[in-house]
């Protein structure tokens, strides 16, 4: 009843027989694990400092975000990206027809 498995973790073995003896690499450090912690505390550091500009240079709301009624975001609704638009095409979407 219970284990790691049933609450979504990894089965050590710790049930198995001779458990702490023969399953005692599980618990060791990994070979190289002393050098990734060795070069992971420079790298946190550095984008910690990384983080921290980007939070002062780019954390803003944009210059067109306010509660005044006039859009100034540059969006413009009758803006067509292929030319005018075709006349009885306008006409026939103001009449909300195909």
């Amino acid at each position: 009843v219970g284990g790691c498995p049933n609450v979504g973790g990894i089965c050590i073995g710790c049930t198995m027989p001779g458990f702490p003896d023969k399953f005692m690499p599980f618990m060791d450090m990994p070979p190289g694990g002393s050098l990734s912690t060795l070069l992971i505390k420079p790298y946190g550091a550095l984008i910690r400092r990384l983080r921290g500009i980007t939070n002062v240079t780019a954390n803003r709301e944009p210059k067109w975000h306010h509660n005044g009624p006039e859009l100034t975001s540059g969006y413009n609704p009758r803006w067509r990206p292929y030319g005018p638009a075709d006349p009885r095409r306008q006409a026939a979407m103001e009449r909300n027809e195909p």
